[in-house]
């Protein structure tokens, strides 16, 4: 019974040391995880430091389309190319599977759009589409002017708020200051009071403040060419607030989700960790110890 004892007295000092070791390790890795992260924020803010001529004064612009398989995203992009480039209509599938580039000169500048798979494509799977979206931003190179998020006019829910997340998750936190929202269907509604329209909608003011701006598009009409300058001169404008979306800031991004996917895996170890030596601690509770000592005492 000595030993038994003994046993026990080693078993919570393994305990003790093991939760020691845990404190330390998720100590350093979150002291790993600030160092990286201040690094990158270094690099990446002297690459911007290091830009010779920023894209606007250049002339050309790049477009990417995102959103929900059928709401219009290739519908969009004939309609600001002002002809047929894209391939579109309704179909029981998704049409577009993989991002696309076409380009046309508009007002003698040159305009780029990216067409991407729609959100929730089933076609492809997480991977796949992950690597579509990655794909938009480097057909885009060296950076990305404007992401529009496609929308139907009347029909914008919670869902669309939760594809912004997920927007962001891809592409990084501060991406929605390169966002326009993009509501198709313009034929449709009162371009007036539309402003109107938007403040009384709860979910979609707030998403539409998270954004840049919004703009109305009729893609009915690939002859109303004002409406295109109209959205040209709404992506200038966000250019010269927030500049540009850039490859680096899509690789800090993709940086940052793998680290997030590690940090992950390391608490759920953790977890396990803990629950492994709680389920011990369990089996040596108070009352089995006070019974060990009874028959200690009984039998010395």
């Amino acid at each position: 019974m000595e030993i038994s004892c003994l046993e026990i007295q080693q078993h919570k000092n393994r305990k003790s040391k093991a939760l020691q070791f845990i404190f330390i390790f998720l100590c350093l890795a979150a002291q790993l995880r600030t160092e990286q992260q201040q690094t990158m924020a270094d690099n990446l803010r002297q690459r911007r430091n290091n830009a010779v001529v920023p894209l606007q004064n250049i002339g050309n612009i790049n477009i990417v389309l995102l959103g929900k398989t059928g709401v219009g995203k290739s519908s969009s992009g004939n309609t600001i190319l002002g002809e047929k480039r894209f391939t579109c209509g309704r179909s029981l599938s998704p049409i577009t599977n993989i991002s696309s580039v076409e380009r046309a000169e508009i007002n003698g500048r040159s305009v780029s759009v990216i067409d991407t798979p729609g959100f929730f494509c089933t076609n492809l799977s997480k991977r796949q589409l992950s690597r579509e979206f990655a794909r938009s931003v480097f057909l885009s190179a060296p950076g990305v002017h404007a992401f529009l998020f496609v929308v139907p006019f009347g029909r914008f829910t919670k869902q669309e708020e939760e594809i912004l997340k997920q927007v962001q998750q891809v592409y990084g936190k501060d991406v929605l200051k390169h966002v326009i929202i993009l509501f198709t269907y313009g034929d449709e509604c009162d371009r007036e009071n539309i402003q109107a329209e938007i403040e009384g909608n709860d979910v979609v003011k707030r998403v539409v403040e998270k954004c840049h701006d919004y703009h109305v598009i009729n893609n009915r009409d690939l002859t109303d060419r004002q409406q295109v300058n109209d959205l040209l001169l709404k992506i200038d404008t966000m250019i010269e607030w927030n500049s540009y979306y850039t490859n680096e800031m899509y690789e800090l991004a993709e940086k940052k989700i793998t680290w997030e996917k590690f940090w992950e895996f390391v608490q759920d170890v953790c977890d396990i960790i803990v629950a492994f030596f709680l389920n011990l601690r369990n089996r040596f509770d108070n009352s089995s110890i006070r019974r060990l000592a009874q028959y200690v005492r009984l039998y010395a």
